[in-house]
């Protein structure tokens, strides 16, 4: 709750089933089961920081126990060393990854799926090798199908810090190495963000390939200036240490202040890549080839102009997909109001009923008519070039899904994509007369009968009660396409041309 005052958006909790391994020994099962309780119970509480907002929480999972932590001096108890490494505590890391996922499969009371906090389980290479992985990862995916928690993060070629935290740390750095063997000095946080109207710079360029990629790259430069007033005014208030506004970030326990300004990092978010590709080529970037190399063209571009910006300024920027839920609704509105008509050609949405959006981010447009498996493919093209966080959502609306066709595409994703992560969304409606919960949205309770219900979607990253959307949101939920099939005729990789 201290740091949801200080911070926006999600905080991380990485390996928190390793972190947790030494104090379990000598814990029965029952123990273990009742401690997961505890922890997901507690996250998901309302917290009172900023109008009863809850806590927006990602826990990282990992089955069997990666390098960076495998030979690090285990804390258990009281807070001293074990004597052992956490290596050898990964059968009881295995033990409550099992049971919260068990937790999360149950649900609440009234079996609703818990909103927070979201488990990221980690997937590579070791995994398919590992004790029972099989069995874990349908478990996993009969969470994702039935509640939508499970979000799966894929760490191929030793990669362990796939995720966007540790991914925003500085590559060949060798400070930053010799800390990887303290995972709790690994504090990284992301200081501001700022996105780009993509469609603008479509609709300014009129056509003009070499005048769009002047425009992406100035605009890179004006969002860079941003973060260093931003930098800048921070470091003026975390002067101050702990007599000073900001003491809880500043204060020092560990021979560095709590927020560690060398190893944050500036994002530049993305919205629209997909409209802005079809103002250029006049197609989306699932309709053609050539249109998806485009995009891939433009966010390569971006991210080298980035790369340079920070070594320029010193600070590290990165670019990231932009989950904000007004983000791509308000850049919508603007550019009807400044760029008619042309924008009313390309916005998605109903413009007679203001209900108006871009396609958020660097996603294909989410009524594209692919497979789930092409999706995955096409989105992951651009993860590279995304050193924050990334995600390619599969809408299952009110389908019953089955674990074993939904691990099945885990390990084909994992084997022919190069998609860092993954979710499945299903949508409920929850009933307020009987307090039970279907699946999919419907207008009445399918067992009372009842017009009082609430539908339950995933908004961005996280599910919430669709009553709160705005107009935009709402369009993008009638359009999204729910992806089927997945059980994939062809193992075929989708080309990619540089």
């Amino acid at each position: 709750a201290i740091l949801q005052g200080h911070f926006t958006g999600t905080i991380g909790w990485d390996a928190l089933n390793i972190s947790f391994a030494p104090y379990l020994s000598g814990m029965s099962d029952q123990e273990v089961r009742q401690f997961a309780q505890m922890i997901i119970y507690e996250f998901s509480q309302l917290a009172a920081t900023r109008g009863g907002q809850a806590l927006y929480t990602d826990i990282h999972i990992y089955y069997e126990i990666p390098p960076h932590w495998a030979n690090v001096a285990a804390i258990g108890p009281a807070g001293k060393l074990t004597g052992k490494k956490y290596g050898h505590y990964s059968f009881d890391a295995r033990r409550l990854a099992w049971a919260l996922m068990a937790v999360f499969r149950e649900g609440d009371a009234n079996s609703r799926p818990f909103i927070l906090p979201r488990p990221l389980l980690h997937v590579s290479e070791d995994f398919w090798s590992a004790e029972r992985a099989n069995d874990f990862l349908e478990l996993a995916c009969e969470v994702a199908g039935g509640k939508g928690n499970t979000c799966f993060i894929f760490d191929r070629r030793g990669n362990s810090l796939s995720f966007a935290c540790n991914r925003a740390g500085y590559e060949g750095d060798a400070d930053y190495l010799e800390e990887m063997k303290k995972p709790w000095l690994m504090r990284t946080a992301a200081i501001q963000s700022v996105t780009l109207n993509l469609p603008r710079l479509g609709y300014r360029a009129q056509g003009n390939e070499e005048k769009l990629f002047a425009l992406l790259a100035e605009f890179a430069a004006k969002a860079s200036e941003a973060h260093v007033q931003k930098k800048d005014f921070l470091e003026k208030l975390l002067s101050y240490a702990e007599k000073g506004p900001l003491a809880v970030l500043a204060m020092n326990r560990d021979g560095f202040p709590f927020l560690r300004m060398n190893r944050s990092y500036y994002i530049i978010g993305l919205v629209g890549l997909n409209e802005m590709v079809r103002i250029h080529t006049g197609r989306q970037m699932h309709e053609s080839p050539q249109a998806l190399d485009f995009g891939f063209r433009a966010v390569s571009y971006l991210h080298r102009e980035i790369k340079a910006l920070s070594k320029k300024l010193g600070i590290k920027l990165v670019l990231e997909q932009s989950p904000a839920e007004t983000t791509a609704y308000r850049f919508a509105r603007l550019d009807l109001k400044y760029f008619s008509p042309e924008a009313g050609h390309f916005v998605q949405g109903d413009i007679a009923e203001g209900a108006v959006y871009y396609t958020n981010s660097t996603h294909l447009n989410v009524s594209a008519a692919v497979t789930p498996l092409q999706k995955v493919i096409s989105e992951g093209l651009f993860h590279e070039h995304l050193e924050g966080d990334v995600i390619t959502h599969l809408q299952l609306g009110g389908l019953e899904t089955d674990k074993k066709k939904l691990s099945k595409l885990i390990k084909e994703v994992f084997d022919d994509s190069v998609s860092r992560q993954i979710d499945f969304s299903p949508e409920f409606t929850s009933c307020l007369s009987c307090g039970r919960i279907a699946a999919g949205l419907s207008q009445q309770c399918a067992y009372c009968g009842s017009s009082e219900v609430e539908g339950i979607a995933r908004l961005t990253k996280y599910f919430s009660k669709i009553s709160g959307w705005n107009r935009g949101k709402l369009a993008e939920l009638r359009d999204r396409k729910v992806n089927k099939d997945f059980i994939t005729a062809s193992r075929q990789r989708l080309s990619r041309h540089v």
